[in-house]
């Protein structure tokens, strides 16, 4: 296997099983399918980029969040010296410094991003066509894997060509929504296709520090890489719909599947368990509790874990936020002890946070 090959089938395979489908274009085999139900359980989010509370824990943007957009705004936008905001932190006994340009993005992108990365269909190029030098292209993975499928009516791009490492992530509209705990109508498809264009138009970088806090390095990652909106029209049953976006194919940035690579944590099967979870501030606060190893927090104060995990988000939340999440963890604390067996219980009047478990 050629070494440019085997280093993007690392990538690939966080997301893709070795129970593969290889679909033939005339005699030749040229795409890799891999159906949700055939995919192993890898990790889907990066310790690294979840260490720092990227994405806020509301629902909308907060006051702080618009004047801030306003004035970078009045300085001609963010640039490399002026982020939106700027975090250090520490993964694996080394430092980091994460700054977020472009948009604000909340808990609702990352639900959005984490469903796509745990629930999809995966389309790769086989690596047979790839040293064959077959391109890698948007009408072949329609023509092959959608039939019946066209750009919708707000799809106006007409690149064909993709990189030949590319994973992209292939689903309906209608799965993603029910995957993701919402009502599977064209309001909800409406605010995805708006998410999924901020995801593709926001940026993070991140820099290692050195022992004095100066860059060792920089990389650059978007978290999506490039996207189609479809209209299958495999599935108007009527004759009669417009040709609104019913089906989503994704390409997750490479850099975005590379950090989950390195730094992985939280599993595929586990982001069936965020819908058991209507409160945004609740399934961010459920993220950040699984970037820490449970003997770790294991006899830890609520309190500590609450204090740390207000203290990773980078852009101010409102005063009564701690209690109200306090509160509002506590009210799901049976839920949680089920699903992720972490239970909370009082000892000598502090509330502790217990594994209960089998080992990890």
């Amino acid at each position: 296997m050629s070494q440019r090959y085997s280093n993007i089938g690392q990538i690939a395979d966080l997301i893709v099983s070795s129970d593969k489908t290889s679909l033939d274009s005339g005699s030749k085999k040229t795409l890799t399918v891999v159906s949700e139900t055939n995919r192993k359980n890898n990790f889907i989010s990066s310790l690294l980029l979840s260490r720092m509370t990227i994405f806020h824990p509301s629902q909308r943007p907060t006051p702080y969040m618009i004047r801030r957009l306003s004035e970078i705004a009045k300085r001609g936008g963010t640039n490399f010296l002026t982020p939106l905001e700027s975090q250090v932190v520490s993964v694996y006994g080394k430092d980091y410094q994460i700054d977020l340009f472009v948009d604000y993005l909340l808990q609702g992108h990352r639900d959005l991003l984490d469903t796509l990365l745990a629930f999809s269909t995966t389309i790769t190029l086989d690596e047979t066509a790839y040293k064959s030098g077959k391109k890698f292209t948007w009408s072949e993975i329609i023509r092959e894997t959608l039939p019946e499928g066209n750009l919708s009516s707000i799809q106006h791009d007409n690149f064909d060509v993709l990189n030949t490492g590319s994973v992209v992530l292939s689903i309906s509209m209608y799965d993603l929504a029910k995957r993701m705990g919402i009502m599977p109508h064209r309001s909800s498809y409406n605010m995805i296709e708006k998410r999924i264009s901020q995801l593709a138009g926001a940026f993070i970088t991140v820099s290692e520090l050195d022992e004095e806090n100066n860059f060792k390095n920089r990389s650059h990652l978007r978290f999506i890489q490039d996207f189609r909106f479809l209209y299958d029209n495999s599935k108007n049953k009527n004759g009669k719909a417009k040709k609104n976006t019913n089906h989503l194919f994704i390409v997750p940035d490479n850099r975005l599947l590379k950090a989950i690579r390195d730094q992985g944590y939280f599993y595929r099967k586990e982001q069936y368990l965020m819908c058991h979870y209507s409160k945004p501030s609740v399934r961010s606060f459920l993220k950040y509790l699984r970037t820490h190893q449970y003997q770790f927090i294991n006899g830890k104060t609520f309190e500590w874990l609450l204090s740390n995990y207000i203290a990773s988000i980078p852009s101010p939340v409102s005063k009564t936020f701690k209690n109200d999440l306090k509160k509002s963890v506590i009210s799901v604390d049976r839920q949680i002890e089920s699903d992720f067996s972490v239970q909370l219980k009082k000892v000598d009047g502090e509330t502790r946070i217990f594994y209960v478990g089998d080992e990890r």
